[in-house]
């Protein structure tokens, strides 16, 4: 029996999870509020002074999925930080995303410019509260064993971070709980390649082997055992204190198949 799987490690990230709804309500990474110079002025939501109490809903709920009350999280404070924003924003003309940094912001904005499908051709930078709200209830769902409600939840967090790497390991989680082994490797490729564009330094690494434990999941899953192992080595270069890569890797090597014995010679 493997030692860790995982679906099942995800409270052991709620520490990760609570540093990035610490960095939604304090702005850190910093979440510019006036526009650049050259960006159009609507490019950044105008601070709300309602902000403040809902990211202190946003910290209340992680700390109640801390103590494993999902259900709690949800009715008590995640729906009404999703009802808030929803209101706030009903009749926006210009479609609203959330980045952790300012790069991350940009490429929405100049993305949505570019594109003929966005809402006049045009995007606004909104506060991280409400996708991390998102973010949390479809966490707390999976926990509560409500999987196609969870997914709606990651894919609502999504809309609004579309290159959010937690976001997208949390989504890629999903898809290991349903045994989608294809479409699991294509969402943690996704979240490979946004935690190294766009998470925050302080969240790089974890991000990353956080994706590349979910290929190596994958690759245990299809037998192809050279591979897992190659890429849970690659998790323990990142952080060779990686103990759920080092759990995996002795999993790899205890499990996989002994080379065959070379045919007789005729």
């Amino acid at each position: 029996m493997r030692k860790t799987s995982q679906p099942q490690t995800a409270w052991l990230a709620v520490a990760a999870l609570a540093f990035s709804v610490f960095a939604a309500f304090t702005g850190f990474p910093a979440f510019s509020q006036t526009a650049a110079p050259n960006e159009p002025s609507q490019a950044i939501a105008a601070p709300n002074p309602e902000d403040a109490a809902l990211g202190q809903q946003l910290m209340a709920a992680a700390q109640l999925l801390q103590l494993r009350q999902p259900e709690r999280a949800i009715t008590e404070h995640l729906d009404k930080i999703i009802a808030a924003y929803e209101l706030r924003y009903k009749d926006e003309k210009f479609r609203p995303y959330t980045g952790r940094s300012r790069v991350e912001q940009l490429l929405y904005l100049v993305q949505a410019a570019a594109s003929k499908q966005e809402p006049e051709q045009g995007a606004i930078i909104v506060p991280q509260i409400w996708s991390d709200a998102w973010y949390l209830k479809g966490y707390a769902l999976i926990e509560l064993r409500r999987p196609a409600e969870a997914r709606s939840a990651l894919e609502a967090a999504l809309a609004l971070a579309p290159r959010n790497a937690q976001y997208l390991g949390e989504l890629g989680n999903w898809y290991l709980g349903q045994r989608n082994w294809p479409q699991a490797l294509k969402i943690f490729e996704q979240a490979e390649a946004a935690a190294k564009a766009f998470s925050p330094p302080e969240v790089k690494n974890t991000e990353l082997s956080r994706a590349w434990r979910g290929f190596g999941y994958v690759y245990v899953e299809q037998g192809r055992w050279d591979d897992a192992e190659k890429i849970y080595l690659q998790c323990l270069e990142l952080d060779k204190n990686d103990r759920r890569a080092q759990n995996e890797l002795n999993y790899v090597r205890s499990q996989r198949p002994s080379q065959r014995a070379p045919a007789a010679t005729p």
